[in-house]
């Protein structure tokens, strides 16, 4: 038995009907000013323009947490899941040029965390109880997996794949790599979804390690 998929399930009235309109038009729209900061009187996020800076199309300087990035990833997950529910061709234009950011700003190797790769690159998986390194990664996959079930557009996934195996390379019982686990669950939920959508053995074993 498996679950059905969110766009194989249609609400047509009642609670949660409610919930996915009030999502669609209210909550998704909300949170995307939120992370632009055009909502007058809130914290200042800047959540967005890290990642700009991270891919060279900005000169500003980071501003926030170390798990700020996962504020982004969210709202593209929430994204993903309200794509899959009903096309909504501008809310898609947006994600596509969020996702164009996170390909951008992700290194080489696979790596993608803003606050470490502009504020502290020395000190990347120094503290992984507290840092938020894995947190941030496991949100990314999670929106990657989503928005790839919404759409069927690689990009996304794609980057999602190069973070994934990057951290096989990074994270395991094998000698050289680091023996450590994430001090906030959310990695493994990510690498099971990653899982079940790919078929690679590699993410549910590295799930099962964390």
């Amino acid at each position: 038995m498996k679950a059905l998929e969110i766009g194989n399930v249609k609400i047509t009235s009642g609670f949660w009907k409610e919930y996915q309109e009030l999502i669609l038009k209210k909550v998704i729209p909300y949170q995307w000013d939120i992370l632009n900061d055009k909502v007058k009187k809130k914290k200042k996020s800047h959540a967005i323009d890290n990642f700009r800076i991270a891919a060279g199309i900005s000169n500003d300087k980071f501003y926030g947490e170390a798990y700020q990035d996962s504020d982004l990833y969210k709202w593209l997950e929430a994204v993903g899941n309200a794509l899959q529910v009903e096309n909504n061709i501008e809310l898609e234009k947006k994600a596509d040029e969020v996702i164009d950011l996170l390909e951008g700003a992700q290194e080489e190797d696979g790596y993608l965390n803003t606050y470490f790769q502009l504020v502290e690159p020395e000190k990347k998986w120094s503290n992984i109880l507290e840092c938020h390194e894995l947190y941030c990664a496991g949100h990314f996959i999670e929106s990657a997996v989503a928005y790839y079930k919404a759409t069927g557009k690689e990009k996304i996934i794609q980057v999602a794949y190069k973070l994934a195996d990057y951290l096989d390379t990074v994270f395991g019982p094998e000698e050289g790599k680091i023996h450590g686990y994430p001090g906030h669950q959310e990695i493994e939920i990510a690498l099971i979804r990653l899982y079940d959508l790919s078929g690679n053995e590699k993410y549910l074993k590295l799930a099962g390690y964390f």
